[in-house]
């Protein structure tokens, strides 16, 4: 039997083995090569089905070692150069990418209009590999003019890989938010909103630019779309907000001054839940204005969250493989995936299964 075969470039990290796990257990015909930019390494869990191979994103060609016949190429790592992308695409093969933030995910969409595509590519790098713009646009469902409003509570002793703190080098950069179909320039951790989360915190949420604020808006009944997050611990949230208003973030965002950055919200823990909480407005379509509330809560935390915003992308793609009618080449989004035989309900069932906990209101 010819299985297909997935290879899932930082393969060894906090999420590419979680990502790796799911598929593995829900695709039994599923060979797996998990990247990595060291050689030898063994498979993080026992199976014939699991293999390594050495993938480094910052070689000319990642792929050089990746070996024949993949299938699809899921991106758990930085690829800051594009060069695991550009291999993919020349490939052929299919490309699902969590990992970019926004001027890096734009960035791919240059170097994709560069080249030639026989295949799709996901660039899925919304909150949690997509997961927030999916039960978003959820809740968006027959509304118009939406505005839509993300909060996330980032937990600081959750497990976590260097990657995930990536977003802190960027505190210091303005960035842009399209609000009543317009955009305007914002500044991270600013315009502060108190929320309570599911777990019953409540604190002030500030600005974070994601790339949710690019691939939201492009739908063509969401008008607004707003990024926020805080920190599970009140003092780190409040320290990290007054050293980038006064400027003082800015004075330290340089490569010297690294190491101060990433202590100061850097320092992953055992584990600890993750929660979101989606608001949103819209019109119904008697021009009636509603008003909707989501929660969405991981008790296994953000990486396991982003794990499955990568697992439902790879799921469905793999899934129209096997149909006559497959994803055709070109630049998808997370939210696309609704456009692609998978519906809401079975993207609910996906992250249900896996004990996240979803709440409307």
């Amino acid at each position: 039997m010819n299985r297909k075969k997935v290879l899932i470039a930082g393969g060894y990290g906090a999420v590419g083995v979680q990502i790796a796990r799911i598929l593995h257990d829900r695709h039994p015909d599923l060979e797996l090569v998990l990247g990595g930019r060291s050689a030898g390494k063994a498979a993080p869990f026992p199976s014939d089905r699991v293999h390594t191979v050495v993938v480094d994103t910052q070689a000319v060609d990642p792929l050089i070692h990746a070996g024949e016949n993949i299938t699809l190429i899921i991106n758990a790592v930085n690829d800051l150069e594009d060069r695991l992308l550009v291999a993919a695409v020349r490939r052929k093969i299919p490309l699902i990418d969590v990992t970019r933030w926004t001027e890096v995910f734009q960035q791919a969409i240059r170097t994709i209009d560069q080249e030639e595509l026989h295949a799709p590519v996901i660039l899925s790098s919304g909150w949690m590999a997509g997961t927030a713009s999916l039960f978003a646009m959820m809740l968006s469902k027959s509304l118009q003019n939406v505005e839509v409003n993300i909060h996330a509570l980032y937990s600081l002793r959750d497990k976590a890989g260097p990657d995930s703190a990536a977003f802190m080098d960027r505190m210091s950069i303005p960035f842009h938010i399209t609000q009543s179909n317009t955009s305007r320039l914002v500044y991270p951790m600013t315009d502060p909103v108190k929320i309570q989360f599911p777990n019953g915190y409540a604190t002030h949420c500030y600005r974070l630019d994601t790339p949710d604020h690019v691939t939201l808006p492009r739908t063509h009944y969401i008008d607004s779309a707003s990024f926020r997050i805080s920190f599970d611990h009140k003092v780190s949230t409040y320290a990290l907000a007054g050293l980038v208003k006064t400027g003082i973030w800015k004075m330290i965002s340089g490569d010297r001054f690294k190491p101060f950055r990433r202590k100061l919200l850097y320092n992953p823990g055992t584990g600890s839940a993750h929660h979101l909480v989606i608001l949103l407005k819209g019109m119904d379509a008697k021009r009636n204005v509603v008003e909707r509330r989501m929660t969405v809560s991981d008790p296994l935390g953000q990486t396991h969250m982003t794990a499955l915003g990568a697992a439902v992308q790879a799921e469905n793609l793999l899934l129209m493989m096997s149909t006559d009618e497959p994803m055709a080449p070109g630049i998808y989004y997370p939210e696309h995936l609704f456009d692609h035989r998978m519906d809401m309900d079975a993207v609910t069932h996906f992250f249900t299964q896996y004990g996240v906990q979803v709440s409307y209101s």
